[in-house]
């Protein structure tokens, strides 16, 4: 992974605050604004290092170990959607550029954007998450009954070797990422799953989406694995709460996309992030859902 920072960005956080890692973009722009990218659920920074190419020349990013995640991971609970918001609406007030982000956010990653883009609405000049819709069917059934997630979760990571990790990328045509890998296998933990599962059940339904309403919004789903239909349902309710023709607020698709499309299709995933940003055309691979 590119990186400008310096050795004291690299030491473990103090206790109370989360990893991150700043990169000046390449060739360095001090009028470059600021990215913040949040991973998903057992994940961690090392997620976006095949996204960061595609970026840092025009940006200044911040990555960040979400709370109880690798670098993060002796922060204290609660380990709850809220809390971790609160986290990262910190670091953005600290080292980003002035004081504001466009935030990026895969799965649990999107959650925390979605609440910090309702919550702290200054600090956000635009939200893209993928992956992060309301909960429901057994997706909800299963959130609700999250220890059956976590016996899942210390199952795979049981059974699943380096040969059939290595075939599960090949089929889903994802890049391998051993490194990620190992971080993911030691980042689960019954008490971040408990309280991840549970904040998204309690915080998130289709209508409570409009509650994102001053922040320019982009959702989309990974049209393999993800909640197309829930997803297509957000975008209705920006676009019949005015949010779409107020702010641009929207939802797409990514029909050849699996859940974690960041390491699928690394180039179209970061140039959906710039078109976005930079209030372009996306890229073709994106399908608006109406």
């Amino acid at each position: 992974m590119p990186a400008t920072s310096t050795p004291d960005q690299l030491q473990p956080p103090p206790r109370d605050t989360i990893f991150y890692l700043s990169l000046d973009p390449q060739p360095p722009s001090p009028a470059a604004p600021t990215l913040i990218l949040l991973h998903g659920l057992t994940s961690s920074h090392l997620e976006w290092s095949l996204v960061i190419p595609h970026l840092q020349p025009h940006y200044h990013l911040l990555l960040v170990d979400l709370p109880a995640h690798s670098r993060s991971s002796s922060l204290p609970p609660p380990y709850t959607i809220p809390s971790m918001a609160d986290q990262v609406a910190s670091i953005i007030q600290s080292h980003a550029r002035n004081s504001q982000a466009h935030v990026v956010g895969m799965s649990m990653g999107g959650f925390v954007t979605l609440n910090l883009a309702r919550r702290y609405p200054s600090l956000c000049l635009s939200a893209f998450v993928s992956g992060a819709t309301p909960l429901e069917g057994i997706t909800r059934w299963l959130a609700r009954n999250n220890w059956v997630l976590y016996y899942g979760f210390w199952l795979s990571n049981l059974i699943i070797t380096d040969g059939m990790y290595d075939w599960m990328c090949r089929v889903m045509d994802m890049k391998e990422h051993r490194e990620l890998r190992r971080e993911t296998v030691r980042n689960v933990k019954w008490e971040v799953i408990r309280d991840v599962y549970g904040s998204i059940v309690e915080e998130f339904t289709v209508e409570g989406m409009a509650e994102v309403g001053q922040v320019r919004c982009l959702s989309v789903a990974g049209g393999k694995q993800d909640q197309v239909e829930v997803t297509r349902r957000v975008g209705q309710v920006w676009k019949e709460r005015g949010l779409t023709g107020r702010l641009g607020s929207r939802a797409f698709v990514v029909r050849g996309a699996v859940h974690a499309w960041d390491l699928q299709f690394p180039d179209v995933f970061a140039g959906g992030i710039r078109s976005w940003v930079e209030r372009d055309e996306l890229p073709v691979q994106f399908e608006v859902l109406e």
